[in-house]
């Protein structure tokens, strides 16, 4: 199992290079999607952004808020519900975050016979499995969205997309 200081330097060595601007994945708790576009982008004060425990919330240049995954994922918290003014984010809502996450194998150092579990070890939901040692796959049916993955993974094998883009 790889502890932090070890990831980082076997990351180091990849040149990580994850993505730095949101693609539109909208925080968990979300009702419809036009609400974003309509409601959202008057909100001014964007308390979804300052109480995200994990700073994955931020306001994309259409000014609502996106999920940026890089450095953490989703905990489900639920304080981006509870602060949203707008009611955009209800906790009637289903919890869920509409992200597709996939392993590329070309680029996963298990899928070329290196051991490295980071991606499992994060997956609460356990939505990947592994067959034998060396081959991670998300199972999409257990899968939250939440991203915990992505930002641990060394080689930057985790990539995902909205799942309303197609997937």
């Amino acid at each position: 199992m790889f502890d932090r200081h070890k990831r980082e330097a076997f990351t180091s060595l990849f040149m990580k290079n994850l993505t730095k601007t949101p693609i539109g994945i909208r925080p968990p708790y979300a009702k419809e999607a036009s609400l974003f576009l309509s409601v959202c982008a008057t909100c001014n004060d964007a308390p979804c952004v300052r109480v995200c425990e994990e700073e994955i919330i931020v306001l994309g240049t259409d000014k609502t808020p996106s999920l940026l995954f890089t450095q953490s994922g989703c905990t489900f918290c639920k304080e981006c519900a509870h602060a949203c003014p707008l009611d955009v984010l209800s906790l009637e809502a289903q919890e869920i975050i509409h992200a597709l996450f996939t392993i590329d194998t070309q680029g996963c150092i298990a899928w070329n016979g290196v051991v490295c579990c980071c991606c499992l070890d994060v997956c609460e939901p356990k939505a990947i499995t592994f067959f034998g040692m060396f081959r991670p796959v998300v199972q999409r049916d257990v899968c939250t969205g939440c991203g915990l993955c992505y930002s641990v993974c060394p080689s930057n094998a985790v990539q995902y997309h909205s799942r309303n883009q197609g997937g």
